[in-house]
């Protein structure tokens, strides 16, 4: 039983009943799909369309969003269309990387053999120039200077990085299938002119740093470990040099 008297109660102010909002627009999410994202955006849109109200208005409110429920549609509203995007794009460069995998694969085994034998070319000229070892073919770097060799070695590092660093939501161009398109022939040439640039300004990998992340990668060999197995290689010589008996027989 209440202690305050009947005729007091009509003087006690009355608690005010709170307004239902609409219920927050919450972010997006990454577990949602697609077309779970496409059914937040539409409805989202079809919120935002409806005219917002302020506490001056003293017109009729009812169907009206109110001005502050509008700011956190808009935003979510932009969160789930930035989701969106992300998962389009990402589906894009998953269908790219099945499409061309098998083409990239062989280009950039074969990018990591030319570049070790040209180390390897580069490190026989350096150390033993009058090595009586099989000369390769001059197309590979035989007979050639050490100047040439670093030209064609900074070329092979090039085309090695255009086959790892590809963008990724372009269609593939092949490095050594010969094409007569004049447009793919150039977006190649400005591809790999990008890539030159980023190598110089350091944000792509080069010279033994390069050959390192590749080999660590299943392909080619590294320069430390090419190095390595050529020192072993000149040690077994000379222990053989010095357990032979001159071709001398009795």
């Amino acid at each position: 039983m209440s202690s305050i008297h009947p005729s007091r109660l009509q003087n006690i102010p009355q608690k005010k009943k709170k307004k239902l909002k609409p219920p927050k627009p919450q972010p997006a999410s990454t577990s949602l799909t697609r077309a779970q994202l496409r059914k937040k955006i539409r409805d989202l849109t079809r919120l935002l369309s409806t005219p917002s109200t302020t506490s001056s208005s003293s017109s009729s409110t009812k169907g009206k969003l109110p001005a502050t429920a509008r700011i956190d549609t808009e935003r979510a509203l932009a969160a789930y269309k930035l989701e969106l995007s992300s998962q389009q794009q990402s589906s894009k460069v998953t269908a790219l990387q099945k499409r061309y995998h098998k083409v990239r694969f062989f280009e950039r085994r074969k990018a990591s053999r030319l570049l070790s034998r040209l180390h390897k070319q580069k490190l026989a000229l350096s150390t033993s120039p009058s090595a009586t070892t099989s000369k390769p073919g001059k197309e590979d770097g035989g007979d050639a200077t050490e100047k040439e060799l670093d030209d064609k070695i900074h070329q092979a590092e090039i085309d090695l990085n255009y086959i790892m660093h590809y963008p990724p939501l372009e269609k593939y161009i092949s490095l050594y299938k010969p094409g007569t398109d004049k447009s793919t022939n150039e977006k190649r040439e400005n591809i790999r002119k990008d890539i030159e640039q980023r190598m110089r300004g350091g944000t792509l990998e080069r010279g033994d740093r390069l050959m390192e992340v590749n080999a660590a990668e299943g392909f080619g060999t590294s320069s430390s470990s090419s190095k390595k197995k050529r020192r072993q290689d000149e040690e077994e010589q000379e222990e053989e040099d010095e357990g032979s008996d001159g071709g001398f027989f009795e």
